[in-house]
């Protein structure tokens, strides 16, 4: 049987979406020294929802939209190790009204390192599990 094939009023039990939100940020460019790393917070208010579970998608400069609440990403690689940025960047709750984006850049080249600027979209689209007794 499919959810389809109940009728509106049956004990048929299913998520429901409760919110749906877009955050966009903008990371400048910049450099890091050998061995540095750089990390930067982005906090967002929310709607307080209990017991939700969130869905979370990310873009990075308007590329297509990935599912998962963390993405690693390289701004910079060369092949001769001189100018290697690695980002990370993680999608959480730090608690039930405020949602924390961190992205963190380290050089993982010989000198100092550069990256470009970049703009992340994250979409975060919170759902209610069922009233299960």
């Amino acid at each position: 049987m499919r959810p389809s094939d109940f009728i509106l009023n049956s004990d048929y039990l299913s998520i429901a979406q409760v919110s749906s939100n877009k955050y966009d940020i903008t990371v400048g460019a910049g450099s890091l020294t050998v061995n540095n790393s750089s990390t930067q917070n982005f906090d967002f208010n929310t709607s307080a929802q209990t017991g939700i579970i969130d869905r979370v998608s990310i873009s990075k400069d308007g590329g297509s939209f990935r599912i998962g609440s963390n993405m690693t990403f390289y701004p910079t690689w060369q092949s001769d190790l001189s100018n290697n940025v690695r980002g990370d960047l993680f999608v959480y709750r730090i608690d039930k009204t405020h949602i924390r984006v961190q992205i963190i850049l380290q050089n993982y080249g010989t000198g100092t390192s550069t990256y470009p600027s970049m703009t992340f979209s994250i979409k975060v689209s919170s759902f209610r599990p069922p009233n299960v007794f």
